[in-house]
């Protein structure tokens, strides 16, 4: 069985803390020990094989950020949290060796048509979270050759109902997030025939109760929640601690 990767910001402190007591300097106060640590010091622990995940959210990542990133192969997960974030396409390209890549999650701005063409390039992608992104429905055809990909969720004011007919081809989708999306009865009406469609949430959007209530009708097996909370006529609403 292969060994467990930690994370790591706790790989790190684990040495540090082992140096210090080698050195005779006693243990380190956690008030002193680093918050986060660098994406560029992550990246040399993905390419130690001590970890394979990166996350990132007390710094602002930027395209030439990501130029430490460009021969970790091994790299699973990409957390990218800092919401004053700015990648563009040539940021993602610089990912292009990361194939191993299965969760990518960036909060930050700058993700058009470009840019999702490149993460596009990343075939292991089973989740993608891109929730503040401006790409438009263009944009969307390239991640049906992900492979894998089973949950995406993302916001755009720029896709619409015709960008849902594109998502419903997505060979493995499973759940769905819409963020923002402006789609309407239309388009949700669209998601209603995705059979494999597990979970869907909608925050906002231009959807009406009648089309609501027709989706539940024709798909009674879908986890459906609206604006952070389940629909009044949801046959399956619960509440959620």
């Amino acid at each position: 069985m292969p060994a467990k990767m930690t994370s790591p910001s706790n790989a790190w402190i684990a040495a540090f803390v082992v140096t210090i007591a080698v050195a005779g300097c006693g243990p380190l106060s956690s008030s002193r020990l680093p918050r986060e640590l660098s994406f560029a010091t992550q990246c040399g622990f993905v390419r130690s094989g001590e970890t394979d995940q990166i996350h990132v959210e007390e710094q602002p990542v930027s395209d030439d950020t990501l130029t430490s990133a460009y021969d970790l192969k091994n790299l699973r997960v990409l957390l990218l949290d800092h919401e004053e974030s700015h990648l563009s396409s040539l940021g993602f390209h610089r990912l292009v060796n990361c194939q191993a890549l299965e969760h990518l999650r960036f909060r930050g701005a700058g993700i058009d048509d470009a840019a999702l063409a490149q993460i596009a390039q990343l075939k292991s992608l089973r989740i993608v979270n891109l929730p503040h992104a401006e790409f438009t429905d263009a944009a969307l055809p390239s991640l049906k050759e992900l492979p894998l990909l089973e949950q995406f969720r993302f916001g755009s004011p720029h896709v619409s109902d015709a960008g849902m007919k594109t998502i419903v081809a997505f060979p493995a989708l499973k759940r769905l997030h819409l963020i923002n999306v402006p789609i309407t009865d239309a388009g949700l009406a669209e998601l209603a025939g995705m059979a494999q469609l597990e979970s869907l949430y909608i925050d906002g959007g231009n959807v009406s109760d009648a089309a609501y209530e027709n989706l539940f009708r024709r798909r009674p097996d879908l986890h459906v929640h609206l604006n952070q909370r389940h629909h009044d006529h949801d046959p399956h609403a619960h509440s959620h601690p």
